[in-house]
């Protein structure tokens, strides 16, 4: 009877050790601990000043975070395609956190379209403004 007793009790400290190195390995947040997510974001875009193209445009974006971390995202632009998923980094700010990104874009031939940031959070609820690219590529 003592014999089964210590294998029962060695099983049992086995199972707590494995229940909690899986706890620790799924990084579950402590009480009281809010979940990284995606707050807002804001689009724009500044279009050539020049008719003439080749041309430079350039889009930047705001996301803001309820804390710092690395967010995805993706760019859609209106009635075509969506690019990405990309990332940036969310540093503490007055307001949360905040990651910004900013891209230069050459333009080649004349565009009148619309962009706009969605956040790769799977939920669909985080997506900037409509942002305006126009660019006419005449002298």
């Amino acid at each position: 009877m003592l014999r089964t007793g210590r294998i029962v009790s060695a099983l049992a400290i086995m199972a707590v050790a494995a229940t909690a190195g899986a706890v620790n390995a799924q990084n579950f947040k402590t009480p009281g601990e809010k979940s990284f997510k995606a707050v807002s974001a804001l689009m724009a875009i500044k279009s050539p000043a020049t008719k003439a193209c080749p041309a430079q445009a350039k889009m930047t974006g705001w996301i803001t975070t309820n804390k710092p971390g690395t967010v995805l995202y993706m760019i859609a632009r209106k009635g075509g395609s969506v690019s990405g998923p990309f990332q940036a980094q969310a540093v503490p700010s007055a307001q949360g956190a905040m990651a910004t990104f900013s891209r230069n874009m050459t333009i080649q031939t004349a565009v009148n379209a619309e962009y706009r940031i969605l956040v790769a959070d799977g939920t669909g609820k985080v997506m900037s403004n409509w942002a305006p690219l126009k660019a006419s590529c005449k002298f």
